[in-house]
């Protein structure tokens, strides 16, 4: 099953970037936990502007598992143009989060807020090799090597660990700040060597590739307007949980805590929706430029058969053992509490959003970009704050609360989508 040859692989790499935060989190929650807020708050704004380059940037990995050739001037003009940007971008937020750290600082009173600004901006500086990491394993996913991933994302992890323990050993003064700085340095090092071993490989399937090739305005502003719809549905779906936390903090510094820790939990998880879903519109991609939508449906369902047997045995895990899941985040007692509670209402948030993630990635292998993109804002953004607030006011205000909004959400969101590819499907059917 071709689907399945491409998932795993996938899916494992996601897995390794997920990896690489729950080291993160767990080093904070067991060894600054005083810390444990401003860490969970920096980790979800720099989590919400790696899922916008996830988006931006995958026309990128769609268009070159489409092409027959890869040899031509089109690719590389993608490719150089992802590369750019990828670094523009990144050098943006950095310059972005400075000015407001710098303007705000002594406006802050509060030393709470300032840890949080400080942990930020030392985060922040990973967001230029964070980007050219994923435009780089964009290209080696979409020629159908996506070892390299794997073996660069499991590394990093290994480094980081081995980082983490010589921290532990050595250094009796740990802070934040000093812990995100180190966490960054060893992003951009690892990226520096990704570029590396893209500069090696890219010759063998584009002749005479440069990095320095001129190339006009109206490619770039192409390039933006094509992976805007797909930037602005997964950052909008990233948005909601980024304003979900700024809610929860309001509730409590545990409960911020224990949504930042839940929300990471379930995002592993998650990574097999991506996983799926995205080698589920690569190879529907190649069908659906011969108009075969029967071909089409039936890799829609190898996708979510595929999913959903991967899933269930995770889902009992998540069940069962809840409290060894919040141990590895944490060592406070309430803390912990309402992540287990957390974990258990989600589990079937995780089903409806497997299936939406997988339907909406098929949809997009059609071409249809800006109806996935508009369902997710309403339903996520609009509906979930909506849902969210409500919740608080009249059920339990409490960040459980949340989690069943996020339950009702994609429960919605999965019905729509579902909707929506039955309809071009048999629009499409009949007028063939």
């Amino acid at each position: 099953m071709e689907v399945f040859r491409i998932a795993i692989p996938l899916i494992f790499s996601r897995l390794g970037d997920l990896t690489a935060s729950l080291i993160y989190f767990s080093f904070v929650g067991h060894f600054i936990v005083d810390s444990l807020s401003s860490a969970s708050f920096a980790l979800a704004s720099i989590s919400f502007l790696t899922v916008l380059g996830f988006g931006f940037f995958l026309p990128t990995l769609l268009k070159v598992a489409g092409s027959c050739d890869l040899n031509t001037s089109e690719i590389e003009s993608e490719i150089v143009i992802s590369i750019r940007l990828a670094i523009l971008f990144g050098a943006l937020i950095i310059g972005a989060i400075f000015f407001t750290h710098t303007t705000t600082l002594d406006s802050i009173a509060s030393q709470s807020k300032t840890e949080e600004f400080r942990a930020l901006l030392t985060l922040s500086l990973s967001m230029p090799a964070i980007y050219l990491q994923i435009t780089i394993f964009n290209f080696f996913n979409g020629v159908k090597k996506p070892q390299y991933e794997i073996i660069f994302t499991w590394l990093f992890n290994f480094s980081l660990l081995v980082t983490c323990t010589i921290l532990i050993t050595t250094e009796p003064d740990k802070t934040l700040s000093k812990f995100t700085l180190t966490y960054s340095c060893l992003r951009c090092i690892f990226s520096a060597l990704a570029l590396l071993l893209f500069n090696l490989k890219i010759q063998q399937y584009i002749e005479n590739f440069l990095h320095t090739r001129c190339l006009p305005p109206k490619e770039y502003v192409n390039y933006t307007i094509r992976g805007f719809p797909m930037a602005l549905c997964l950052g909008g779906e990233s948005l909601l949980f980024f304003l979900l936390s700024i809610i929860s903090k309001n509730i409590s510094d545990s409960s911020l805590s224990a949504y930042q820790a839940s929300l990471h939990f379930i995002s592993i998880i998650y990574m097999i929706s991506i996983g799926v879903g995205n080698a589920t519109g690569i190879v529907a991609a190649r069908y659906y430029a011969a108009l075969d939508i029967q071909s089409i449906i039936k890799i829609y369902t190898q996708g979510i058969i595929l999913g959903l047997t991967i899933l269930t045995p995770l889902l009992f895990g998540c069940f069962f053992f809840e409290e060894n899941i919040s141990i590895m985040y944490t060592s406070d007692a309430p803390t912990r509490k309402l992540i287990e509670n957390n974990i258990h209402i989600s589990i079937p948030f995780l089903v409806f959003e497997f299936v939406y993630v997988v339907t909406r990635m098929t949809l997009r292998s059609m071409e249809d970009f800006w109806v996935p993109t508009l369902l997710t804002i309403l339903i996520l953004n609009i509906l979930g704050i909506v849902f969210s607030v409500s919740l608080l006011s009249l059920y339990d205000y409490t960040v459980q609360s949340i989690f069943l909004a996020l339950v009702i959400c994609s429960f919605l969101l999965m019905l729509l989508l579902f909707w929506r590819l039955k309809s071009i499907s048999n629009k499409t059917t009949t007028t063939d």
